[in-house]
């Protein structure tokens, strides 16, 4: 499996050599042009500048040649161009050399290089081949009128090994360069690449932690690190404390279902010993089969809402169950359920309930349950001769706001936040609901959020109100 520090690595370098190449092929051909360019210019110059002094100077005369030769001498010096006189057939006169014994002179110019001249004007000729020099050079050749009348021809040549010799430089120079950017590039870009791979190297260490059960592990977040690092980071913090969270909440499950199964369980297997081993009479096996039989209506209560509560965090509310009703005659029927409990405890009950009715669209069971469980919640906790009030308001955001509330002792500020947790009681000895397991307003919350809507509890003053909202359907 190839390393992403390695590939791209790989891959930058890649990258760089490729870019340089491109750039020094560029730069050598724009130089290469350049180089025409300027030996253009200055063979050109330089036949134009011999054609004046020629002109000036005729070379019928022995010492008019000499003279001219001395001068055509200077400017190959100062040029590095060779330069030549010839007379209407090409035949060469003087030479810049400025030896009297000069292979050149008289020597012959082929009649093309002779055609191509041009008239006051040098032109330039590219990578030719001139009879009186062993290789091919760059030229420029010039016709003019001599004072005795007679045309005469200035040719003036550089050679091409001067001109490569010039470029090979200049692509020593380049290959030179690449090579030092490269060796450059090499350890910066290992530099760049180890640090910005580092923080995943820690995240990967981090996560194979978490993997082990280590869920307080956390990664350094590095403000010199580019701002997709950091963002990488704090979301791989923010999801290692959210399955710290998961983890604590799951252990904390597994420890609250053992101790609520324990009792009953416990309660279970000792009357059945006791049945068994005869410990307990016969004649009071009867009492003990009841209490065993109402426990374990305990644990099959427990296990039918654990289900429901996994089915509405799974799947939801179906559309299919969502229906339009009356809420105030939902809520009405469920307080009635509780005639005989109220009845016991001599409570009050105060309704406001819209006259009109209250129409809402959800699952009607799952509303019901809720209601229920609220209501239930309320008269266990409601003291003697307590108040108990339901209620149903309109707010502004086209919703209905479902309120049920009780008298009794307040709930502390920092158990308030903890009412909706899984098997939560405020009474920790668990004495005054000893028949319930936790769950009630755990599954009112699951049931208000599988609806998406919105639930809170207030406690205050010796009251303490549970309010859920529900959609609003507009009478037609």
């Amino acid at each position: 499996m190839k390393r992403s520090f390695g590939g791209q690595i790989t891959l930058t370098l890649c990258l760089i050599f490729l870019t340089l190449i491109l750039l020094s092929t560029a730069t050598q051909v724009m130089y290469k042009q350049l180089l025409e360019n300027i030996v253009e210019e200055n063979l050109t110059a330089s036949a134009d500048a011999a054609a004046g002094m020629a002109e000036l100077l005729d070379a019928e005369t022995a010492g008019n040649r000499q003279q001219l030769c001395i001068q055509l001498n200077y400017t190959t010096r100062a040029t590095g161009n060779d330069t030549v006189l010839c007379d209407e057939s090409g035949k060469i006169l003087v030479c810049s050399c400025g030896l009297q014994t000069c292979e050149h002179l008289g020597r012959q110019i082929s009649g093309e290089l002779l055609a191509a001249a041009g008239q006051q004007k040098a032109v330039f000729l590219h990578n030719r081949e001139i009879s009186c020099y062993a290789e091919r050079r760059e030229a420029a050749i010039c016709r003019f009128q001599s004072r005795s009348g007679g045309v005469r021809y200035i040719l003036s040549t550089q050679s091409d090994a001067a001109l490569f010799k010039r470029f090979s430089e200049a692509i020593h120079v380049n290959i030179f360069a690449v090579l030092a950017v490269m060796l450059l590039a090499v350890p910066l870009v290992w530099m760049i690449g180890r640090r910005q791979t580092q923080p995943i190297k820690q995240m990967t260490a981090a996560a194979r932690k978490m993997a082990h059960g280590q869920m307080d592990v956390r990664v350094d977040v590095d403000h010199t690190d580019t701002a997709e690092l950091n963002e990488l980071a704090v979301a791989f913090n923010n999801m290692a404390q959210a399955l710290a969270q998961s983890e604590k909440k799951r252990q904390e499950f597994v420890a609250n279902v053992s101790h609520e199964l324990k009792t009953p369980m416990t309660t279970i297997s000792g009357y059945m010993e006791g049945m068994l081993d005869g410990t307990i009479p016969e004649q009071q096996r009867p009492k003990y089969m009841e209490i065993i039989a109402g426990e374990v209506k305990r644990l099959s209560r427990l296990v039918r809402s654990m289900l429901e509560i996994s089915r509405l965090q799974d799947q939801g509310v179906p559309p299919e169950r969502k229906r339009s009703f009356d809420l105030c005659q939902t809520v009405g029927e469920v307080l009635l359920s509780f005639e005989q409990k109220i009845n016991a405890k001599a409570l009050n009950v105060e309704t406001d309930l819209p006259d009109q009715g209250a129409r809402t669209t959800a699952d009607p069971d799952a509303i019901t349950q809720l209601v229920y469980n609220l209501i239930d919640n309320a008269v266990k906790f409601c003291p003697q001769n307590g108040t108990i009030g339901l209620k149903i308001a309109q707010t502004n955001r086209g919703k209905y706001l479902v309120s049920v509330s009780n008298t009794g002792p307040t709930i502390p500020p920092e158990e308030l936040s903890l009412v909706f947790d899984r098997f939560h009681k405020t009474d920790k000895s668990r004495s005054v609901d000893r028949d319930g397991w936790g769950l009630g307003l755990y599954i009112v919350k699951t049931i208000v959020l599988s609806h998406e809507e919105d639930i809170y509890v207030t406690s205050r003053d010796g009251v303490t109100e549970f309010s859920f909202t529900l959609p609003k359907i507009n009478p037609v």
